[in-house]
């Protein structure tokens, strides 16, 4: 068995958000939860109502609450929430936007939904040691999508697209110029931007490949900024690019 403290480690070197406030703006909000590793959650308001990216972890619920009075919304105001992922530190307040559309790729509707377990070491430990956080099957409506995916929300869309890997299911989500990657990608003190930490992944191989593939998919849209789901952000050019795809 992998030492336990290596996810608390590992975690706390991911910490601190990058560029974070410049994906911000009068109609959306960039919510930090768990210090210091900044599991984020985006809210962004919408003609046709609030969507969320991710959902955060610790405490999650009160941030989310706090992020959205920010844009002169409340949680009953969340219509949809895509998930790039169900890991525990991405699900968290679930339990108050309960009644929105939770979407997901159609790998991960198992995992979010309560009726299987993680892959990864870190995640099984977690689900022996303190539980499965995730809803009940039923107690949310879930939307998975098994392809690349657009959702029309009043003037804004949102592009799905399916990135397996991180987890079996994981996707990234283009939003007003900024691709959200989830864990697919990861920032560190030590080596700056790179793929996620191979400890989380459920195929480490599969997640560099996704993310290849991500980057060519989106090349027909403007892409101004990349963000992983702890809140770090950055401008997708040529060194961010080799970094991240393992070519520098």
């Amino acid at each position: 068995m992998r030492n336990p403290f290596i996810l608390p480690l590992l975690l706390g070197l991911a910490g601190c958000t990058t560029n974070m406030r410049n994906i911000e703006g009068p109609r959306a909000n960039a919510i930090p939860t768990a210090y210091p590793w900044n599991s984020m959650i985006y809210a962004a308001r919408t003609d046709a109502g609030v969507v969320l990216v991710d959902l955060g972890w610790q405490n999650a619920e009160d941030a989310l609450v706090r992020g959205l009075a920010q844009i002169g919304a409340r949680p009953e105001d969340v219509t949809d929430v895509f998930l790039t992922h169900s890991h525990r530190d991405h699900i968290a307040a679930w339990p108050l936007v309960r009644h929105a559309r939770f979407h997901v790729g159609a790998g991960e509707d198992a995992l979010f939904s309560g009726r299987a377990g993680h892959a990864d070491s870190p995640s099984r430990l977690a689900e022996i040691g303190i539980g499965n956080p995730a809803p009940w099957p039923g107690e949310v409506n879930v939307r998975a999508f098994g392809r690349d995916t657009m959702f029309v929300l009043g003037a804004d869309t949102v592009r799905a697209f399916v990135v397996p890997g991180h987890t079996a299911g994981s996707a990234a989500y283009l939003f007003r110029g900024v691709l959200f990657a989830g864990d697919a990608v990861n920032r560190s003190y030590f080596t700056g931007f790179r793929p996620g930490f191979p400890i989380f992944h459920d195929d480490e191989h599969l997640n560099r490949a996704s993310l290849a593939e991500l980057f060519e998919r989106v090349k027909p849209y403007d892409v101004q900024w990349v963000c992983t789901a702890h809140g770090k952000c950055a401008r997708p050019d040529e060194r961010f690019m080799a970094k991240v795809l393992g070519r520098k």
